[in-house]
């Protein structure tokens, strides 16, 4: 009984670090200016597609998923991009993203985004990021736009 409740002010407490408007609007404006830049057409906010982010944001922040995606099981047809990284860690990679999430962002047939955050419970410096994209990109063998 304990744990119970321990476990669900945890999640209550983590549910409270999600991203804000504030981030959202950025993110957003960010991923559509880069997509417009290419002429690929904006994509718009999915409350859905954020809440499951931040489900699997959560299962990384408590431990009980390792960093990794998410299982196809848990994300039907749904895009991800994952990010993990230190409060206040400048990443000199950051104008270098990694090639497979790039695509994602810029899929032309994608539409829709949905990110969330955690922090870590063991690691206090520790942010996980998620981003769900509908309709999934990323297809082998395809090109983004």
């Amino acid at each position: 009984m304990y744990i119970t409740r321990v476990l669900t002010c945890l999640v209550i407490c983590l549910a409270a670090s999600t991203v804000s408007a504030d981030d959202r609007s950025l993110a957003l404006e960010m991923v559509n200016k880069a997509r417009e830049a290419q002429g690929v057409a904006p994509l718009t906010w999915n409350s859905d597609l954020a809440a499951y982010a931040q489900f699997w944001a959560l299962q990384m922040g408590v431990g009980a998923q390792p960093f990794s995606h998410a299982p196809s099981q848990l994300r039907p047809q749904q895009g991800e991009n994952i990010y993990e990284h230190q409060s206040g860690q400048c990443d000199a990679a950051f104008d270098t993203p990694l090639q497979t999430a790039v695509p994602q962002c810029m899929w032309s047939d994608t539409t829709q985004i949905g990110c969330a955050r955690a922090y870590s419970v063991s690691d206090s410096y520790k942010v996980y990021n998620v981003c769900r994209f509908l309709p999934q990109g990323n297809i082998l063998g395809e090109k983004p736009f």
